[in-house]
């Protein structure tokens, strides 16, 4: 065989074994995750992956709850989980379009918010009147921005907002949003803003079953839901099944197995050292 011949037949060689490779044969399935949960869900994968081998794999988009729902009624990406930051909005796709959802919603988080500077001891809660510029999630997007936007509506600050109007208000000062909750951390954490309203997941371990803020250095004051004083939604997190009309039987398969994965004793070990709760 000439020289030229064995050349062609390497690469061949090396092209198929490249193909051939576990990862390109992996049944895949295809998550929509709203941007808090994003590293949680990266810890969960690879936790499933070792369990169930590399023949399968979960790829996923992070994004605010809002976007990603606009997503999925649109037909814009094909996903076949939805892990969103509420209840209302896997609830509303199985109200409204019954067509795009198998079963009902389920709880798989309930997380907590936080508000944190990397720099400025912020421990006592949010000054008032606000001394800087801070940010948030947009309210109208993302759950954790609906929950300190309810924060920032009590006493003393008093911004008054209207579900679905732009916020802030027209006239605010020093209070700014960014699109997801992932945003509203990077730029808190690259020093953008000197604090703002973020994930508790963010910042928090659990460490022998108590919630440690050692994750990143900071100062932090929790906001919790069933506060008197600074009331805000509970942010339970919820998921649903989707409708995929591609999906394989092999794919659906691996879509049990990893909802089941999550409400294991494993997975819920994971979703936990994040700080979050799994029960209302």
């Amino acid at each position: 065989m000439s020289s030229m011949k064995l050349k062609a037949a390497a690469l061949s060689a090396f092209a198929f074994a490249t193909l051939a490779s576990p990862s390109a044969f992996a049944t895949t399935i295809n998550v929509a995750v709203a941007a808090n949960f994003t590293a949680t869900l990266g810890v969960l994968i690879s936790a499933f992956k070792a369990v169930y081998g590399s023949g399968v794999d979960v790829t996923f988009k992070s994004e605010s709850s809002a976007y990603l729902q606009t997503e999925i009624i649109n037909h814009t990406t094909a996903y076949d989980l939805f892990l969103s930051a509420d209840q209302s909005r896997p609830q509303t796709l199985a109200t409204s379009y019954p067509s795009l959802v198998i079963g009902s919603p389920f709880l798989y988080a309930v997380g907590e918010l936080e508000l944190w500077s990397p720099t400025v001891d912020i421990s006592a809660g949010l000054p008032s009147p606000i001394p800087v510029d801070i940010v948030l999630a947009d309210p109208n997007k993302a759950p954790y921005g609906t929950a300190a936007a309810q924060v920032l509506s009590a006493s003393p600050w008093s911004i008054t907002w209207t579900p679905g109007s732009p916020y802030p208000p027209s006239g605010t000062a020093h209070v700014f949003t960014k699109s997801n909750i992932s945003l509203t951390y990077s730029d808190v954490s690259n020093g953008v803003y000197s604090y703002g309203f973020v994930h508790q997941s963010a910042i928090c371990k659990l460490v022998s079953g108590v919630k440690s803020f050692t994750r990143v250095a900071g100062y932090h004051h929790t906001y919790p839901y069933n506060d008197t004083t600074y009331p805000h939604t509970e942010i339970a997190q919820y998921g649903i099944k989707l409708v995929n009309s591609a999906r394989t039987s092999a794919q659906d398969t691996v879509l049990t197995n990893f909802i089941n994965f999550i409400n294991s004793t494993s997975g819920k070990n994971v979703i936990k050292d994040y700080c979050y709760s799994l029960t209302l």
